[in-house]
C-alpha cells in the first residue's frame, strides 16, 4: 500500500530546511541537491512540490516574513506598552530576536535578487517588507499622536529605522561592530524624540 503524505506539511518542511540551507550558505551557493540533503529526499521528489530553487527561496522568505510580521504584530498589539517602547521592541526584534534562524540574512539577501528583477513572488515579498516598514511607522505616528514623542516625517523616520535594521544585520553578518551597541544608540534616538 503506498505511503500517503500530507503534501502542505511536507511542503512546509521543506521550506523549513531550506531556510537553514539558505541562511547557511546563501541563495547562489546553494542547490537542490543542497536542499535535498538537507530534507533528506532525492532532487526529484523536490520537484514534486517546487518547480525549482528559485521557488524554493521566494517561499521560504515569504513564510520568514509572514512569521516575521506576527511577531511585530504581537508587540503591537500589547496595550501595556507605550508606543516608544513597542517601537524599541520591535527593533530589537527585528535585529537581536532574529539571530539564532539568521531570518535577516535571508531578507538582505531577497532584497538584492528583488532589485535584479520582479516576478509574482517578489511583488508579494516586496509588499511583506513594505508592511514591516508600515508597522514601524504606524508605531511612530501612533507615539505623535500619544504626545510621547516629538512630531517627525514618520514616513522618513520608518524608513531610517529600517535601513538601520538592515545595516545592523550587515554587520552583524560581517563580524564587524557590536549590533547591541548600534541598537542602544537608535533607542537613544528614540528617546531623545520624547516630549
Amino acid at each position: 500500500m503506498p505511503k500517503i503524505v500530507d503534501y502542505d506539511k511536507k511542503k512546509q518542511e521543506i521550506i523549513e530546511k531550506a531556510k537553514i540551507v539558505f541562511a547557511k550558505r546563501g541563495y547562489h551557493d546553494t542547490s537542490l541537491s543542497h536542499i535535498s540533503k538537507k530534507c533528506g529526499m532525492g532532487r526529484t521528489t523536490i520537484y514534486q512540490y517546487f518547480k525549482n530553487k528559485d521557488e524554493i527561496f521566494y517561499h521560504t522568505v515569504g513564510s520568514t516574513l509572514e512569521e516575521i510580521q506576527t511577531q511585530v504584530e504581537v508587540i503591537v498589539t500589547n496595550e501595556e506598552l507605550s508606543f516608544t517602547e513597542k517601537l524599541k521592541q520591535v527593533i530589537h526584534q527585528l535585529t537581536e530576536g532574529q539571530e539564532d534562524n539568521n531570518t535577516f540574512i535571508l531578507l538582505l539577501e531577497t532584497l538584492l535578487i528583488i532589485n535584479r528583477g520582479t516576478n509574482e513572488v517578489l511583488e508579494k515579498i516586496k509588499d511583506d517588507i513594505q508592511k514591516l516598514k508600515n508597522t514601524i511607522e504606524d508605531l511612530i505616528k501612533g507615539a505623535i499622536e500619544k504626545k510621547e514623542i516629538k512630531p517627525v516625517d514618520s514616513k522618513s523616520f520608518a524608513e531610517t529605522i529600517y535601513t538601520f535594521i538592515e545595516t545592523f544585520t550587515l554587520k552583524k553578518i560581517s563580524n564587524k561592530g557590536d549590533s547591541k551597541v548600534k541598537v542602544e544608540f537608535l533607542n537613544l534616538l528614540i528617546d531623545g524624540l520624547k516630549i
